[in-house]
């Protein structure tokens, strides 16, 4: 998982896509929403049309993150957002 884009020196990976094939995986890209729209999603946020809320699943400390990361690669772990918090 890459969140958020990456440093300049760091802005054209190698992908190996002979793994990528391999493992049948699927790469996703995304560039976020552009700035004129946050206003709209906000006022939706804000007037509980969308409730992102409800996607997170669970809560963990932060302590319990190096637990808690090589559990979610593991089949059964449960779908959801999870929320670090310091």
């Amino acid at each position: 998982v890459q969140v958020g884009l990456l440093p300049p020196d760091l802005g054209h990976p190698a992908v190996p896509m002979a793994r990528v094939i391999a493992a049948e995986l699927e790469l996703v890209g995304s560039h976020g929403m552009p700035a004129h729209d946050y206003g709209e999603l906000l006022a939706l946020v804000s007037t509980g049309r969308l409730r992102p809320e409800l996607l997170v699943t669970r809560r963990i400390g932060l302590e319990a993150v190096g637990e808690a990361l090589p559990a979610m690669g593991r089949p059964g772990f449960p779908a959801g957002i999870t929320v670090i918090e310091p």
